[in-house]
């Protein structure tokens, strides 16, 4: 801790250079209201223009709690998102340490959450040693050591919800076998072999520590005989795959972006001017190479998740299918993420050839019904997703249509009113509905809504909830207590400016209207 004394000394001598701002003690991240503290302090001393010598002064007055090994401590990580979000310069933030390291976490920072060419300064204040609680927790995830997951620009990751800022490696300059046994997948699985959480994994340790199930704990419990008692740090024998070669999708939804996209992709260059998943996609050649090495572990496979961009677009798709017949591998376990808008591709039926195998489950990506459900996904046609229902229900049989949804503020209410109504209409059975929560983009997500709307929201899910339980569908039940849990987990509705900014922007682009569309969150724009 840093002594008063040398701050009270510090501060003097650096008014003979600067304009200072009143201080902000980042012990006070440790209160109830912390983060909001924080936030209400930077919009505080918010100006439009500061001057040169002027600074924004935070004193790291405590210890900071890291997550994981290789990254910044938590403080400065809220301090640098928050700073961002206000559109402050870091060239104004001055924070007062006795961290003799933070010049580094600053740089690294920056580059996680900010993309001003400064990063934050700080200055040096004698104190007793700086303190890093490093937190060890369970972290191991069987993934690692099974699944094989390549995104659309041919990065590798643990899994499809890990943190893409931070790949394996990737495709076009190694073999699968390389990067398997890469540094990064080394120190990955040593970190879930230790007890240490790794920076690639986040998005599960944030529902993890909300209270929610993770798909990391979801899928240790999927594949139970893999045990952390077993497995060798250097082991990698692929048996799940989730494959994305390109990020070919007719729709844009609001949660999701150009890496996912095409059709967002564009937009953003429309829009902002961001050409970033317009050239990251892999060029056809790359992707054909690509294939011919994936192709060589079909006949291992015990399951292949397929999502995108929109797989049934995708050729590579069809390819692996036609692969997997001719090696005989039709009994492999086949689950599909679809936005259900169409079957064919080119002159490819996808009920015929669905046909061929024994294992299908498709998973509708449906948020919501009618005109929310077209809103949220843009390009969707109501009508379409219906009569691929019924389609898919006549002609396959035999294959697993479920609903997989994402629940972000947006969608929530008509997602309960779909669940009624298809069940109730008896076009899907309410046991085939699950779901997830969105945590990202955070101005989508449940946290950020004010309490007027929660309060409302609570009423309608709790209602839903007795309603699940009483038609036996449980699991969807406990599904609907988490998202109440995440919904009144944090108060984030500082987020609400960036939401009206980009809804506003999205909508005049795309010709829309939340007001039309979604009329009870209108006050939010």
């Amino acid at each position: 801790m840093i002594n008063q004394t040398n701050i009270v000394d510090v501060i003097h001598d650096l008014q003979k250079i600067y304009d200072l701002s009143k201080l902000f003690y980042l012990s006070d991240l440790h209160k109830l209201d912390g983060n909001k503290r924080l936030y209400e302090f930077l919009t505080s001393v918010y100006q439009t223009e500061y001057k040169t010598n002027f600074r924004i002064v935070i004193v790291q007055d405590c210890a900071d709690t890291y997550d994981y090994l290789d990254m910044p401590g938590n403080a400065i990580c809220i301090l640098q998102k928050y700073v961002s979000q206000l559109d402050i310069s870091n060239f104004f933030i001055l924070i007062l340490t006795n961290n003799k390291h933070l010049d580094l976490e600053l740089e690294q920072v920056k580059q996680l959450y900010s993309t001003d060419q400064w990063k934050m300064q700080s200055q040096f204040v004698n104190g007793a040693e700086f303190a890093k609680n490093l937190v060890v927790r369970d972290t191991f995830c069987v993934l690692p050591w099974m699944h094989l997951y390549v995104g659309t620009d041919g990065n590798v990751l643990p899994c499809c919800v890990a943190d893409h800022r931070h790949p394996m490696g990737n495709i076009e300059k190694h073999s699968i076998d390389t990067i398997s046994k890469s540094a990064e997948f080394t120190q990955l699985r040593h970190n879930m072999l230790s007890g240490q959480r790794s920076k690639e994994c986040s998005r599960c340790y944030v529902q993890e520590d909300a209270g929610i199930l993770s798909s990391r704990i979801g899928h240790n419990t999927r594949w139970p005989n893999i045990k952390i008692d077993q497995v060798k740090i250097d082991q990698f024998e692929p048996i799940y795959f989730d494959i994305r070669l390109n990020n070919i999708c007719n729709l844009k939804c609001r949660m999701c972006s150009g890496y996912f996209s095409s059709a967002i992709a564009r937009e953003d260059v429309e829009l902002f001017g961001n050409k970033k998943y317009v050239q990251s996609s892999l060029r056809s050649a790359q992707r054909k190479l690509i294939l011919e090495e994936i192709l060589n572990f079909l006949p291992q496979a015990e399951e292949i998740y397929f999502a995108g961009g929109e797989p049934l677009l995708t050729a590579e798709h069809y390819e692996i299918l036609d692969a997997l017949i001719a090696c005989g591998n039709t009994d492999v376990k086949i689950k599909y993420n679809t936005n259900f808008t169409t079957l064919k591709y080119q002159s490819r039926n996808i009920l015929e050839i669905w046909k061929h195998f024994t294992n299908i489950t498709v998973g509708a990506s449906i948020d919501a019904q009618g005109i929310v459900a077209e809103y949220v996904r843009h390009g969707t046609v109501w009508e379409t997703i219906e009569s691929n229902l019924e389609l898919v229900k006549s002609q396959c049989p035999h294959v697993n249509v479920t609903v997989t949804s994402t629940v972000g503020l947006l969608n929530i209410a008509s997602l309960v009113v779909l669940q009624k109504t298809w069940h109730e209409s008896g076009k899907l059975d309410i046991s085939k509905f699950s779901q997830a929560i969105l945590i990202g983009p955070e101005h989508l997500t449940l946290t950020t809504l004010p309490l007027e709307h929660k309060h409302r929201l609570d009423v309608l899910v709790n209602d839903h909830i007795l309603w699940c339980y009483e038609n036996g569908a449980d699991q969807l039940a406990n599904q609907w207590k988490d998202v109440l849990k995440y919904m009144w987990s944090a108060d984030t509705n500082h987020n609400l400016t960036e939401f009206k900014r980009l809804i506003t922007i999205t909508d005049n682009h795309r010709h829309e209207s939340l007001e039309k569309s979604i009329p009870e969150l209108q006050n939010l724009i």
